[in-house]
């Protein structure tokens, strides 16, 4: 077995992200229409070669986000995106809005499913957790959106905006680190997050993911190995529609097999990279709802804890519906240092703390 890459989605280096901004400033700014997720067509593959994703879009201001007051309302529609930008257009996928988290990647290559490899080995489910150790039963699951029903999917970098909500999502894909650790703190809080989660992390990790499902947190497909699905972040070529059959179907699985809990249709694309030819792959597979974030903790880059809190609590990144990105790995000992008082601060200003299927409720 390969060893696990970094389940880190990161983007294009800051000088790239700076780039585009220049250039393209007012056409860029696509980011997600408050109240509607972004929808991107697929269209046939470019034989040409590596599918470049647009400019980085500019995360947009909620004014007055993390005040108490707000008044909580049932949204419309299933989701919110940053206000005050346009839908992303349908012919590219704008990147997180914090581009410049790529650079320190573009060193791993990570490694690109093989469609070959067999599947993974079946584990023996472990018995069905007590009622009381299981805070949101697996029967008692949100339904998901609606797929789109036309070959497309959706991209979601915030929840609703009308409600006070924040989403911790935790990517697992390097190594062990301080997943046990984080798991304490969350369930000694009495928060349920989402984790991005990689076969490779899995296979090794059984007792956490058994842990993480009876916890009540959810589990969402982060592929097997952790490819650039365009090869925009590490230069590589795109993944075929075979491979990443492959790669989400074995994940899929595993995870099935450890604890009987299924993924589908719930997606994170790492790096953040997916692509109208990728969109379609996805859609065909089953996996419509494609979860970026709206704040990026930069904890695997050294960012201190007060750095992380401050970050991902500003009006900017922060704010109703936001969905935090953090990691589990040995280099993100800031993510787990910054957890109490992020959640301290969200939980003083009135809001909830909701897995990435509870934020989509209408």
């Amino acid at each position: 077995m390969s060893t696990p890459r970094a389940s880190r989605s990161r983007r294009a280096p800051l000088e790239s992200a700076i780039l585009f901004t220049l250039v393209g400033a007012a056409l860029v700014l696509t980011g997600c229409a408050a109240g509607s997720p972004s929808v991107v067509a697929p269209v046939a593959p470019d034989t040409s070669g590596v599918i470049v994703p647009e400019a980085p879009e500019a995360a947009s201001p909620v004014a007055a986000a993390l005040e108490p007051t707000v008044a909580i309302a049932a949204p419309a529609v299933a989701v919110a995106e940053p206000p005050d930008q346009a839908p992303l257009a349908s012919s590219a996928i704008a990147p997180e809005p914090d581009a410049a988290d790529i650079a320190a990647f573009a060193r791993e290559a990570p490694i690109i499913a093989d469609a070959s490899r067999q599947p993974a080995p079946a584990v023996q489910a472990p018995d069905a957790p007590s009622a009381a150790s299981v805070p949101r039963a697996q029967a008692t699951r949100p339904p998901p959106p609606a797929a789109p029903g036309d070959g497309t999917i959706l991209h979601y970098y915030r929840g609703p905006s009308e409600r006070l909500e924040v989403a911790l999502t935790f990517d697992a894909g390097a190594d062990r680190g301080y997943a046990a650790e984080i798991l304490d703190e969350l369930q000694a809080q009495g928060v349920a997050a989402t984790f991005g989660m990689t076969g490779q992390w899995a296979e090794l990790n059984p007792d956490l993911i058994r842990r993480m499902v009876s916890e009540g947190h959810q589990i969402i497909n982060h592929t097997w190995s952790h490819p650039s699905l365009t090869g925009a972040s590490t230069g590589l070529a795109p993944v075929t529609s075979a491979q990443l059959q492959s790669e989400l179907t074995d994940t899929a699985n595993l995870i099935r097999e450890l604890t009987g809990y299924e993924l589908q249709p719930y997606f994170r694309p790492p790096y953040g990279d997916v692509g109208p030819v990728t969109s379609g792959y996805l859609a065909q597979a089953g996996y419509y709802v494609d979860v970026l974030w709206s704040c990026d903790s930069f904890g695997w880059s050294g960012l201190s804890a007060a750095d992380i809190v401050a970050r991902c609590t500003s009006a900017e990144l922060g704010g109703p519906g936001a969905i935090i990105l953090m990691h589990v790995g040995n280099d993100s000992a800031s993510d787990l240092a910054a957890l109490p008082e992020l959640i301290d601060f969200y939980r003083s200003n009135g809001y909830a703390f909701v897995t990435i299927e509870q934020m989509l409720q209408p």
